[in-house]
């Protein structure tokens, strides 16, 4: 009896990290879309996501965040599209739903206030 209550605990007692969730930049007048949209997901314990970019034709560009690194209050993940590498870290506030993006490929620099929406499953 004791492994079971054991093993239901350890399922059902894991924290979900701070950093799931959507993450937005402020909505863009051209595109009514948040230019960008970073995309926090766990699953089986490890995290993972995407990064959407808006073009000014509304048009999005949906990238796999790889090389995920967590310290702290900030999280560290690459982006590549075709030969370049964006280097990107989403660094936590002291209000929960309030970070701020910083990203950089050679001369393009991002840094942006984000806040976070929960994700809804459809």
């Amino acid at each position: 009896m004791p492994v079971i209550l054991l093993a239901t605990t350890l399922s059902l007692g894991m924290p979900q990290s701070t950093f799931v969730g959507r993450w937005q930049t402020r909505t863009s007048r051209v595109t009514n879309k948040p230019a960008i949209t970073v995309i926090i997901v766990e699953l089986n314990q490890r995290l993972g996501g995407a990064v959407v970019l808006v073009n000014p034709d509304a048009s999005e560009i949906k990238l796999p965040i790889l090389n995920l690194k967590i310290s702290e209050n900030v999280m560290e993940f690459e982006t590549r599209d075709k030969n370049d590498i964006f280097n990107w870290s989403l660094t936590l506030r002291r209000d929960p739903e309030r970070g701020l993006l910083h990203g950089s490929s050679g001369e393009m620099l991002v840094d942006e206030p984000v806040r976070k929406q929960s994700l809804t499953v459809h």
